[in-house]
């Protein structure tokens, strides 16, 4: 009875291992937010219609968020003009204390023009995270002039044009997967 019941989940389970991302359970609505961008107050909502990846990090990130970024600005490096209007990058901070909205439009500049940087007050930032089921904490660095760091959970989250959260992807995933994702939503 065990065996029978352990070999229906690895039934059930098999398929999605060959996966790449994370796939929730059913696409779900994408929790909405109002962030502060360079342009005023941003909601998610008013991207409907475009595709949107959704990034949390902070400015000072040695590695993991710059990372990301970068692969984020490769994936729309590799897309038509057409697709690049029809999708949008949200890089929202982790450090409100530090990411002040100046600092973020200057720190997604350097990646590209269709990453926009959100920040807010920490119990604002705290909500959004949460509702992404994004976890992160202060670590001071005692012999550091960063003075500390923000570990934090490092996914890329995918959202369709119609606010469905469809996928959830780890940092390093490659611009490929991403890019043939995004251009799969945009025809359908």
């Amino acid at each position: 009875m065990v065996k029978a019941s352990f070999k229906s989940i690895l039934v059930l389970i098999w398929p999605f291992l060959f996966f790449s991302g994370t796939l929730f359970a059913l696409p779900q609505k994408a929790p909405d937010f109002d962030l502060q961008s360079p342009q005023g107050k941003l909601s998610l909502n008013q991207l409907r219609g475009q595709v949107v990846l959704i990034f949390f990090g902070f400015t000072a990130c040695p590695d993991v968020c710059p990372i990301s970024l970068s692969t984020i600005s490769r994936v729309f490096h590799q897309m038509e003009e057409e697709e690049q209007q029809k999708s949008k990058a949200l890089f929202i901070t982790l450090d409100p204390e530090r990411d002040k909205v100046e600092m973020m439009q200057e720190y997604t500049g350097f990646f590209h023009s269709n990453i926009i940087g959100l920040t807010d007050t920490a119990e604002t930032i705290s909500e959004v995270a949460q509702s992404y089921g994004v976890n992160y904490q202060k670590k001071k660095l005692e012999r550091s002039a960063l003075g500390y760091v923000i570990n934090h959970t490092a996914d890329i989250y995918l959202v369709d044009s119609s606010g469905m959260l469809v996928k959830r992807y780890p940092h390093d995933v490659e611009p490929e997967v991403l890019v043939a994702k995004i251009r799969n939503l945009l025809v359908h």
